[in-house]
């Protein structure tokens, strides 16, 4: 790369892929606290936007490398998943210039300028409709609990941004070769493990035997509507399986027929009459047709057969269940290459409300901490999310989504029940535990408290750790535009 040379676009790529073999689907989460050294070489030396962008092009093409197997549905989806990947990278560049504007070399930069842009980076990736809640540095300690409890307090950015200072405090010991930077280190490590006694159980309100069912379909099969009848003695045999557990509830994985389940009665029937022989609730996903509209939503019904109620994805997959700017593409006169890709968007639904005790995140919902959130301060005493992975073809996906399900236990101190097609389903505590796991297609049974405290994230959100860094981001601008000559690297 011309603006770079050949060492300092290796070290910028090394950071990258240290980084993706840190995060879910690799699993090597010890190097996300060393993983951005390389990077932070070279952008004290160099500065400017090319590093970030070297870095985040090699970071989002190997960690979002699943979204890859959708092109044998749709080959465009290479092409998509580059220029997403560039879309991300020039984030990444951005934030490497902004890091290094007008100075180098200075500490705090490293301890507290990096860490706040990270943070910020991280959370406005989460917005728009290109919006994501995939590849952020928390998703990789989901199995390291007592490193991530301060989530329940600060949210999940706080962790990301440790995992920057603990980099930063490193790169420092090794370029001013002083010992103290890697004490500091040391003692933002212990900073996360002091969070750790938070996760004391606290006993629930009332407790569940919860059957999970687990599916393999394979999406060729169960986007074929004449598959629906197979699909169907399919489901209730797994569910006279999970029967055989005596539970008080039953859950399916999303939309697990090509069929409106509601608007069927015969197909409502066979599940209502499901909950009353077992005398147990029955939560499943499935597509709802109303006033010329379709959802994707998940219906409960009761131990007596009554359908308890129904609830609607409120954020679509973008470009997988709705076209961000179709309007603007009909416009342009593209109107027919958005259907051919996608012939009608999903509708929103009308907010996150839960069904009954159980707040219902579908899918792409549960990988942000904001809907589960919102449920829980809806009153959900348990969360319950549903999803169809066979879209992904048992690649990476699976496990950076189930990563998602243990940080929104953490953030809001419920038990989540994840039951999947095609991915991982299974129960996780509200410290995060991952009590069981399963990806074969059966049942994962376990008990389940319903819980009515709230953790201080979901009461707080997000506001403090963004004001923070937001304050700690635009004091170190404000001093730059205003000191120009910088002052020898001394806090």
């Amino acid at each position: 790369m011309a603006h770079l040379t050949w060492k300092e676009t290796l070290l910028s790529l090394l950071s990258g892929i240290l980084t993706a073999f840190a995060m879910p689907g690799f699993g090597a989460f010890p190097l996300v606290f060393l993983s951005l050294i390389p990077l932070f070489f070279v952008l004290d030396k160099r500065g400017g936007f090319w590093p970030g962008f070297v870095f985040g092009g090699a970071f989002f093409a190997i960690d979002l490398r699943w979204i890859v197997t959708l092109a044998r549905f749709y080959p465009i989806v290479i092409a998509g998943a580059i220029l997403l990947a560039i879309y991300f990278a020039i984030g990444c560049g951005i934030l490497g210039a902004a890091l290094t504007w007008r100075t180098r070399s200075r500490i705090p930069t490293w301890l507290l300028l990096a860490p706040a842009l990270f943070v910020l980076a991280e959370y406005l990736r989460t917005l728009g409709p290109l919006g994501m809640g995939f590849s952020t540095l928390y998703q990789a300690l989901y199995r390291v609990p007592w490193m991530i409890q301060s989530a329940s307090v600060f949210g999940p950015w706080f962790i990301s941004g440790i995992v920057v200072a603990v980099n930063g405090s490193l790169y420092l010991s090794l370029r001013n070769k002083d010992f103290r930077f890697a004490f500091l280190a040391s003692g933002l490590l212990i900073l996360l493990a002091a969070f750790a006694p938070l996760s004391q159980p606290i006993r629930g309100t009332d407790f569940l035997q919860v059957a999970v069912v687990s599916s393999k379909v394979p999406q060729e099969v169960k986007l074929d509507e004449r598959n629906r009848d197979d699909l169907l003695v399919r489901y209730l045999r797994l569910a006279d399986e999970a029967l055989d557990t005596d539970p008080d509830l039953i859950v399916f994985p999303e939309s697990i027929l090509p069929a409106y389940i509601l608007q069927d009665e015969s197909l409502k029937d066979s599940f209502a009459d499901l909950a009353r022989q077992g005398k147990t609730q029955v939560l499943l996903g499935t597509g709802v047709y109303r006033d010329r509209k379709i959802y994707n939503a998940v219906a409960l019904f009761s131990a007596t057969g009554e359908l308890t109620g129904s609830y609607e994805m409120v954020r679509p997959v973008p470009f997988g269940e709705y076209i961000p700017g179709r309007s603007l593409l009909e416009s342009l006169g593209l109107g027919s290459w958005a259907r051919s890709f996608l012939p009608l968007d999903l509708s929103r639904g009308d907010g996150y409300v839960p069904l009954a005790e159980f707040g219902t995140p579908i899918c792409f919902e549960s990988t942000f901490p904001g809907p589960s959130r919102k449920l829980t301060q809806n009153g959900a005493q348990a969360l319950i999310a549903v999803t169809n992975d066979a879209w992904f073809d048992e690649s990476s996906e699976l496990a950076a989504h189930f990563s998602c399900a243990v940080f929104r236990a953490i953030e809001n101190r419920r038990w989540v029940v994840q039951s999947a097609n095609g991915g991982i389903s299974g129960i996780i505590s509200p410290t995060g535990h991952i009590v069981e796991s399963f990806n074969t297609e059966g049942i994962v049974s376990g008990e389940i408290e319903l819980r009515t405290e709230t953790s201080l994230y979901t009461r707080w959100g997000d506001w403090i750790m963004l004001l923070v860094a937001g304050g700690l981001a635009g004091a170190f601008f404000l001093r730059r535009i205003l000191y120009r000559k910088e002052s020898g690297g001394k806090i």
